[in-house]
């Protein structure tokens, strides 16, 4: 005789932030949450990435191409997969900016929300030159190792060079994917301060996964108010 069937998981709806497609989820089971945790004991942002990536791809119900995803996009459906799976709040722990005392908040993460800016992906260099931009994609940020490297310098570059879709003159569109990693930031070095800065402004408006967090020191009563942002806070 067959075992009975668990969890006929009941289906729910999200918004992909940079797509505007809407898709079916389910919440993950435990032989998924087993593999989060262990990538999340890991330490290594590529693994907790791909899991997470491999999560989604598992618990949304319908057909999505993932190497179009940001990663937003990905920060965002795994946050209300994982509010639908193991609760819609979470506990974390906060320091009192006044006395450094540690306090206990929770977290109504099904409310969070990421607003996508809405500007022009194309930035004038010069009189000749523009770029054609997008945001980041998961595949970007992973095939270049941008989470991996240490140097603030290295990774804002590694971004402004993932996020430039094609450099246009008068005559001609060269798509970034054709160049190499070196030609493109020969390129990027060129730019004088104020170039830099448009693209540089336009890598920083790039939406995040952050939500404003105000509460009372039990300790010294400090009001606090700070912003947590990044996927691995909500859960800490």
């Amino acid at each position: 005789m067959a075992l009975p069937r668990l969890n006929d998981s009941p289906n729910y709806n999200l918004v992909i932030p940079s797509l505007k497609q809407s898709v079916k989820f389910r919440p993950f089971l435990v032989k998924e949450e087993k593999v989060l945790l262990m990538a999340l004991e890991s330490e290594d942002q590529n693994q907790i990435l791909n899991t997470v990536i491999d999560t989604i791809k598992t618990c949304v119900t319908e057909d999505i191409d993932s190497t179009k995803l940001t990663t937003f996009d990905i920060e965002y459906m795994f946050l209300k997969i994982r509010a639908k799976s193991v609760g819609e709040t979470s506990n974390i722990t906060m320091k009192c900016n006044e006395c450094e005392s540690e306090n206990d908040i929770s977290l109504n993460i099904d409310s969070i929300e990421i607003e996508v800016p809405d500007i022009s992906n194309v930035i004038e260099l010069d009189d000749q030159i523009s770029l054609e931009m997008g945001w980041p994609t998961f595949n970007d940020v992973i095939h270049n190792d941008i989470l991996s490297s240490e140097s603030n310098v290295d990774q804002i570059f590694g971004l402004i060079r993932s996020s430039i879709v094609a450099i246009r003159t008068a005559e001609e569109r060269f798509s970034a994917k054709d160049q190499t990693v070196k030609e493109m930031d020969t390129f990027i070095e060129s730019m004088n301060n104020k170039q830099f800065a448009k693209v540089r402004e336009y890598v920083e408006k790039m939406p995040r996964l952050k939500h404003d967090v105000t509460f009372d020191c039990k300790k010294c009563n400090h009001k606090n108010h700070t912003e947590i942002e990044g996927m691995q806070n909500f859960f800490s």
